[in-house]
């Protein structure tokens, strides 16, 4: 992933949406990360991967209740599990 800083950004928007359209660009203030700036599709895939693991999640919830099961793990390793299923599917 590219990065620029806020005031290089300012100075060259253009370039940088230029470069978002080939991959993620970093965007840094004060020297810290702040924003990233994708392309449209990029972020259209990274929202639709979000609804389908929060619909994953949903589902194993559901059936864990509908099973009478109580799980002690957090909502994390909930998402961590749900996500690498997803990823090796």
């Amino acid at each position: 992933m590219q990065t620029v800083t806020a005031n290089e950004a300012k100075q060259n928007f253009g370039q940088v949406i230029d470069k978002a359209l080939q991959g993620p660009v970093s965007i840094t203030k004060h020297g810290r990360p702040s924003v990233v700036i994708t392309s449209d599709a990029e972020y259209k895939e990274l929202i639709d991967l979000k609804r389908k693991l929060l619909q994953a999640e949903l589902r194993e919830g559901f059936g864990s209740l509908d099973r009478g099961e109580v799980s002690p793990r957090t909502a994390e390793q909930i998402a961590e599990d749900v996500l690498k299923r997803h990823l090796n599917q």
